[in-house]
């Protein structure tokens, strides 16, 4: 998207977004999307550098964001850093959990430290940021929180299970997050992404693995960045007010798609 950013007006003027993993991909593009609608930006990452990045692209466009260099795994370093920045900024309005790894490992080559690696970086990294931030608003009686989950958690691949099983975990900790923040003014939703066209899917991708990938989803593409961060966005705005502990799958009908008959010629 382009740096355009107008923090006097928009879905989110006068509010403060954190965005775990805003560095780069997916987080960048979420976060540049919530300061084009007038967000200010706290970002978690990392990658220090990533996060300036994305800070640096914010403020020149006349917005305003800040990054902490923060291991999302670390109750210590989180709570840490939510408690500054929830001072600088006078609160946190939204949460967008969206720090993640994975990578591809044949389920019977997982190792132990693998699965925590994995699983502490996407699952408990939600836990323990979202408790941190809740904690910030319920003082206000407010908030709006995104976790970022996967299409993962919805069908089986090969050579996923730790990766799956973190994001089936997000699924099931946003319900519970939605049923006991809701009394408390902060609703609680996930989106599950299919295939998205990122530099690090440009990488791993190979003509062969990308077609095959785009065969299988029903609108016969990968999704955009700017498609899943308009989601996220949604989600996260007064827009969303009465929806609460959904899962929106974003996938172009990939999860939704059965067997595709064969074409008959003639």
């Amino acid at each position: 998207m382009t740096d355009t950013v107008n923090p006097m007006a928009g879905r989110f003027s006068g509010q403060t977004a954190l965005i775990t993993g805003g560095g780069r991909g997916i987080g960048q593009e979420v976060a540049l999307r919530l300061a084009a609608e007038g967000a200010r930006l706290t970002i978690f990452d990392m990658n220090l550098e990533g996060a300036e990045e994305t800070c640096a692209r914010v403020k020149n466009a006349g917005g305003d964001a800040r990054a902490w260099k923060v291991d999302v795994t670390s109750r210590d370093a989180v709570a840490s850093a939510v408690k500054s920045a929830a001072a600088q900024f006078g609160g946190i309005d939204v949460l967008v959990n969206n720090a993640g790894i994975g990578w591809r490992i044949p389920f019977l080559d997982i190792t132990d430290a693998d699965w925590s690696k994995i699983i502490g970086t996407n699952l408990t990294s939600c836990f323990i940021v979202g408790q941190e931030v809740a904690r910030v608003m319920v003082t206000k009686k407010h908030g709006r929180i995104v976790n970022v989950a996967s299409i993962n958690a919805h069908i089986g691949t090969d050579h996923q299970a730790a990766y799956a099983a973190s994001k089936g975990g997000i699924v099931a900790l946003t319900r519970v997050m939605a049923f006991e923040l809701a009394p408390l003014g902060i609703c609680v939703n996930a989106v599950s992404p299919g295939p998205i066209e990122t530099a690090l899917s440009a990488m791993n991708l190979t003509p062969v693995t990308r077609r095959a990938r785009e065969e299988r989803i029903p609108q016969g593409r990968l999704g955009k960045p700017g498609e899943l961060a308009a989601a996220i966005a949604f989600l996260a705005s007064p827009d969303a007010s009465y929806i609460n502990g959904t899962v929106l799958v974003v996938d172009g009908g990939l999860v939704s798609g059965g067997i595709r008959e064969p074409k008959v010629p003639g």
